[in-house]
């Protein structure tokens, strides 16, 4: 049986037993996403799916797979944190999931090597659990995902 690997022999996104085998448990969070602000989560390898908590009695927040235009994050967690705002074409084109307070859980089935969290709710230091359950999937292997539904608001 031949395994579908990429051209430097790592398994690849297309390699469907790396989705099918239970994933590699991965676990973060932050106690301090103010608000205006966006953390990046970025994975060691490509996600077969992650869990986002709202571990907040008040105040939710946002999850999306672009940090924005007008918002550049380079460096995972509270120390990457950026400013986001209202008028971000992410935030203005409703391209995320909003995570409601009360330890609400929202679980995402997708690939993807990283993807940001935005505070703009007007609380500060509200905190989040990441659950993930990763593949053997180098991120270098994963495409950045932009276009219609995550930036674009027509496709």
């Amino acid at each position: 049986m031949a395994i579908y690997t990429d051209v430097k022999g790592y398994v690849g996104l297309r390699n469907v037993g790396s989705y099918q085998v239970s994933g590699t448990p991965w676990i973060t969070g932050s106690a301090n996403l103010d608000t205006a602000t966006v953390h990046m989560v970025e994975f060691p390898h490509v996600s077969k799916s992650f869990t986002v908590i709202n571990t907040n009695t008040t105040g939710s927040f946002r999850v999306h797979f672009q940090s924005g235009s007008a918002t550049a994050v380079s460096t995972p967690g509270e120390w990457g944190a950026q400013t986001s705002a209202a008028a971000d074409d992410v935030i203005a084109g409703f391209h995320y999931i909003t995570v409601p307070e009360g330890n609400a859980a929202v679980t995402f089935d997708v690939k993807c090597k990283r993807f940001y969290i935005s505070n703009l709710s007007g609380l500060n230091n509200l905190t989040y659990q990441v659950w993930g359950e990763l593949t053997q999937i180098p991120t270098k292997s994963m495409f950045n995902l932009t276009g219609s539904g995550i930036t674009l608001t027509t496709g």
